[in-house]
C-alpha cells in the first residue's frame, strides 16, 4: 500500500515535469511555425501553472496582482521581477508607459580620492612662452677679430647670428595660489657670455638656466629664492623688455647681470613696493668668498606717469678672504610725458678697492632714452651715455666712454618685432679694434638690424 501511495506521489511530481518537457519539446520541434510571441506566451503560462501548483503544495494564499500586464491568480505575483524577455510585448508598452523604470543609484565610492594628486594639476596657472633673437651687425672699423669691442651680446661683426633661444616656464603667486615658480632657459652666445665669469658654471649645461627660483606668499609678502636677474639698470637680457636692441654702457659695465640667493618683496601701498636681498654676490652660483651681499629696492609710482626706482647693494664681491667692500647705487627715473612720448634716465654709481696698488676704484654713468610712439606699430628710440670708468676697475682701461644710438622699431605682427640701429661709441683711450693704420681706434660705429620673434 505504502509503495503505490509513493508511486502516485512519484507520478503526480513526474506529470508537471512531463509536461513541462513537452512544452519545451513542442517549442524546439514544433509541429508547425510558431511565432515568437506565442512560444512566449506559451513558456509563460506553463510558468504561472507551476507556480500556482508548487503554491498549492505548499499552503500558500492565493494573490491577485498583474503580471505582464495581465490579472493573475498567481501566489507569487511580485515576489519575483521577471526578465524583460518573458513579458509579452503588450506588457511591454504598459511597463514603459504606466510604470517607469526608477534611475539606478549611483555607484558609491569604495574610498576617499579628495586629496589624491592629479597630474594636470601641476599646469593651472602656468605660462608658457619665450623668443628667438637674431641680428646682423657691420662694424665701420671691420675689426679683424670680427668682434665689436665693448658690447654685449651684439658683438659679432658682418655675421647672421642667433643670439638666443629663450623658453620660459612661469607660475605667479597669488591669494589663491601661494606657491610659484619661475624656470627660464637661454641658449646660444648670449647664455655662454652671461654665465662665462662663474667660475661655478663657466660654459657648461648650467649656464643655459638664466633663471630658476621658487616663489612663496606669506598674507602680502612675497619670497623667492634662487636664481634671478638682477633688479638694477634700465635694461635687461630679455631682448623683449628693452627699448634698443643693442646694450648699453651701463648695462655692459656698470651692473651684474645675475644673483642666487632670496628675496623678499612687500607691497606697503598700491603706490610704493620695498624689497630686500640677501644673495651670494654678483654672478656667481656658489660664493666665490665667506661673506654675503645684501640688497635694498625703493619702487615708488606717485602716478601713472611717473615711476622711480632706487638701489643699494653692498657685499664683498672679489674673491677670497679680506676681499674689500663693493657699493652700487643704481637710480632709475621713468616719465611719461603723454601717448606717445616717455623719458627715462638712468644714473649708477660704484665703488670698491683695487687689491694691487690698495686704491679706492670708482666708476660712474648715466643714460638717457626718449621714447617716440609715432604709431601703435612704430616707434623711434634715441639713447645717450655716459661712463666714467677712469681707474679702468670694471672695462680694464682707464677710460671715458660715450656712446648714441637711435633704434626704429617696427612691429610687424603681434609675434615678430625688428629694430634697426645705427650706434656710434667714443672713447678717450684706444679701446677699439681698427682694420688699418689710419683708421681711428676711439670711435667705432655700427650699423645693424635685430629681430625678435615672441611665442
Amino acid at each position: 500500500m505504502l509503495k503505490q501511495y509513493e508511486k502516485r506521489g512519484f507520478v503526480r511530481r513526474l506529470v508537471p515535469l512531463l509536461g513541462l518537457f513537452a512544452v519545451v519539446l513542442a517549442g524546439a520541434f514544433p509541429l508547425r511555425a510558431q511565432t515568437v510571441e506565442e512560444r512566449l506566451a506559451a513558456l509563460e503560462g506553463r510558468i504561472r501553472q507551476l507556480e500556482g501548483e508548487l503554491a498549492a503544495a505548499k499552503g500558500t494564499t492565493v494573490e491577485t496582482g498583474l503580471v505582464g500586464g495581465q490579472e493573475t491568480d498567481s501566489p507569487l505575483t511580485g515576489a519575483f521581477i521577471r526578465p524583460a524577455v518573458l513579458t509579452t510585448p503588450g506588457s511591454l508598452e504598459l511597463a514603459a508607459v504606466a510604470a517607469p523604470a526608477a534611475p539606478m543609484a549611483p555607484p558609491q565610492q569604495t574610498g576617499d580620492f579628495s586629496g589624491d594628486f592629479e597630474g594636470l594639476n601641476f599646469f593651472r596657472g602656468v605660462k608658457f612662452g619665450g623668443f628667438l633673437d637674431t641680428y646682423y651687425n657691420w662694424n665701420t672699423n671691420e675689426p679683424p677679430s670680427g668682434k665689436t669691442g665693448l658690447r654685449n651680446f651684439d658683438f659679432n661683426h658682418n655675421s647672421l647670428t642667433l643670439s638666443q633661444a629663450d623658453l620660459e616656464m612661469t607660475k605667479a603667486v597669488s591669494e589663491t595660489s601661494p606657491l610659484g615658480y619661475n624656470l627660464q632657459m637661454v641658449f646660444g652666445p648670449t647664455a655662454d657670455f652671461v654665465n662665462g665669469n662663474d667660475f661655478t658654471i663657466g660654459n657648461s649645461t648650467a649656464a643655459h638656466f638664466l633663471q630658476y627660483y621658487l616663489s612663496g606668499r606669506v598674507g602680502r609678502l612675497t619670497l623667492d629664492f634662487g636664481k634671478f636677474v638682477t633688479q638694477h639698470g634700465a635694461e635687461v637680457i630679455d631682448t623683449r623688455a628693452d627699448w634698443n636692441y643693442s646694450r648699453g654702457l651701463l648695462f655692459a659695465w656698470a651692473i651684474p647681470y645675475y644673483h642666487f640667493g632670496a628675496r623678499a618683496t612687500y607691497p606697503a601701498s598700491d603706490k610704493l613696493t620695498l624689497v630686500a636681498y640677501l644673495v651670494n654676490g654678483w654672478n656667481n652660483v656658489v660664493d666665490n668668498n665667506k661673506a654675503k651681499t645684501g640688497g635694498f629696492q625703493f619702487i615708488w609710482n606717485p602716478t601713472p606717469q611717473i615711476s622711480f626706482i632706487q638701489n643699494y647693494m653692498v657685499g664683498p664681491e672679489q674673491t677670497g678672504e679680506g676681499s674689500p667692500t663693493r657699493h652700487l647705487f643704481d637710480s632709475l627715473l621713468t616719465l611719461k610725458l603723454n601717448d606717445q612720448i616717455t623719458f627715462m634716465a638712468n644714473y649708477d654709481y660704484g665703488m670698491d678697492r683695487n687689491t694691487a696698488d690698495d686704491l679706492h676704484a670708482h666708476w660712474q654713468g648715466i643714460a638717457g632714452y626718449l621714447k617716440f610712439q609715432l604709431a601703435p606699430a612704430f616707434a623711434v628710440t634715441p639713447r645717450f651715455e655716459y661712463f666714467d670708468d677712469r681707474m679702468g676697475f670694471m672695462t680694464g682701461t682707464a677710460q671715458r666712454l660715450k656712446e648714441f644710438t637711435i633704434t626704429p622699431e617696427f612691429v610687424i605682427s603681434e609675434n615678430l618685432v625688428t629694430r634697426f640701429e645705427w650706434r656710434r661709441d667714443w672713447s678717450n683711450a684706444e679701446s677699439f679694434a681698427v682694420s688699418s693704420p689710419d683708421d681711428d681706434p676711439t670711435v667705432q660705429s655700427t650699423v645693424g638690424v635685430g629681430m625678435i620673434l615672441k611665442f
